[in-house]
């Protein structure tokens, strides 16, 4: 019987990165994990991609987990212009400059070329309106990608529409955020295996990480008022609460469930309970904005919950010995 060939994906979501972050920094204290050797592939979208980007070049989970921590602040903070400013109607929330220097550091001078573990990064190449995905050098056509730089290829993955301005790659490319498409980059990472790798579907086991997903959206009553106006004009207006990044959250996340399901029924197994996928995120009563650092601690709790409700099985899934929680 051949070995397990084992993904990780890390799902897009912006600072929600730290839940996915503080997991792996739990798993790798735990039970001191080598990624490299643990994972025979890693992808990530958006901000998943700055942690498998991270994991994929030997940067620590533990560095990973208190990039977040440490920066969160400088990288969601707004642009100066005033009230009134009508730039504000131009331009992003967020400068990508601070990130971009950020990731710089963390990243250093590393190119996919330099990788030496097959790293999947989506991200949207909106000059041609078609989909663009960063790979390592670990197929011979690889011809693109090698000379990026990873701290290239993560920022424009994490160029999210609204918060970030697209991202120009080799003065070529003007990318933006994969969550566009696949927030949730399993599916994508599984197909690469089984087209590129010739990995059997058989031997192929997807740890998935979420970022979190807000249970309410747009609900139908929420005052006399609005009621009487979305009745009179079903608009995409702010007036309605028709806002931006609420519909953005709503689209990546509708991408993210639609994906592990899809790759659920590609192994053949129910979504509800799948034994080659094993999904880790959490659920909200309460939006789950993509820029709240002020409820990292918050999500920093959820990572530890769901990490000690899912040690077990997540130690069994693995096939870990030894180590303590």
């Amino acid at each position: 019987m051949s070995s397990p060939f084992y993904i990780l994906s890390i799902d897009g979501g912006g600072y929600r990165g730290i839940f996915s972050a503080h997991i792996l920094r739990r798993m790798e204290e735990a039970w001191n994990i080598d990624w490299h050797k643990q994972f025979n592939m890693i992808a990530g979208t958006s901000t998943g991609s700055i942690i498998a980007a991270g994991l994929a070049s030997g940067v620590s989970a533990v560095q990973l987990s208190d990039f977040y921590k440490a920066h969160g602040k400088s990288i969601f903070t707004r642009r100066l212009r005033s009230r009134f400013d009508l730039l504000k109607i131009f331009t992003s929330r967020y400068s990508g400059k601070t990130l971009h220097t950020l990731l710089e550091e963390v990243l250093g001078a590393t190119t996919l070329g330099d990788v030496r573990i097959p790293l999947i990064i989506p991200a949207v190449d909106i000059g041609n309106g078609c989909v663009h995905v960063f790979k390592s050098k670990y197929a011979d056509d690889f011809i693109r990608d090698p000379g990026v730089k990873l701290s290239d290829a993560v920022l424009a993955s994490c160029s999210a529409p609204t918060y970030f301005d697209p991202y120009f790659v080799d003065d070529k490319y003007q990318l933006v955020d994969g969550g566009l498409w696949a927030n949730n980059p399993s599916m994508v990472a599984v197909i690469d295996a089984l087209y590129r790798l010739k990995v059997p579907l058989a031997d192929i086991r997807v740890l998935s990480i979420g970022t979190g997903k807000s249970k309410t959206f747009y609900p139908r009553s929420a005052g006399k008022w609005r009621d009487l106006l979305i009745r009179s004009w079903q608009g995409w207006g702010y007036a309605t609460r028709w806002q931006r990044s609420k519909l953005l959250d709503l689209i990546l996340n509708l991408q993210s469930d639609t994906a592990h399901n899809m790759l659920c029924l590609l192994f053949k197994e129910s979504p509800l309970d799948p034994k080659r996928v094993l999904r880790l995120t959490f659920e909200s009563e309460s939006c789950l904005p993509m820029d709240a650092v002020c409820h990292g601690n918050d999500w920093i709790t959820r990572a530890d919950h769901c990490f000690t409700h899912h040690s077990p099985g997540l130690r069994q899934f693995l096939n870990l010995n030894g180590g303590t929680q």
